[in-house]
């Protein structure tokens, strides 16, 4: 009998995993919107709880910043806030989203 709940459950948790699985996708994410308060940066990224984590590149130029997290639905419905600090503050220099080459669009906030 314990082998047999012991095999529902293995079978319950792989049904379960594949079902979280399915519209999952780590990778690039890009910036839907920022805002900047003196060196940090305040970021929206269309991922649900996806665990964002940021690669910084901070030039005289410019800032590029590639966030990669988990696309899960509901999609845009439920976003990643994401806070980076920089060595300098940001001042004119253009923010570049990583994942697309483009500057992403300020928001107020």
């Amino acid at each position: 009998m314990a082998w047999g709940r012991q095999a529902v459950t293995a079978v319950a948790a792989a049904v379960v995993l594949v079902a979280c699985s399915s519209g999952e996708r780590r990778g690039p994410q890009a910036i839907v919107g920022w805002s900047v308060d003196d060196a940090v940066l305040h970021l929206w990224i269309d991922t649900c709880n996806g665990d964002p984590e940021t690669e910084v590149i901070e030039t005289v130029e410019d800032v590029t910043i590639t966030v990669v997290s988990t696309k899960r639905d509901p999609g845009n419905a439920c976003q990643d806030p994401v806070a980076v600090t920089l060595a300098a503050p940001l001042g004119e220099r253009p923010l570049i989203d990583g994942s697309t080459g483009d500057e992403p669009e300020p928001m107020e906030g």
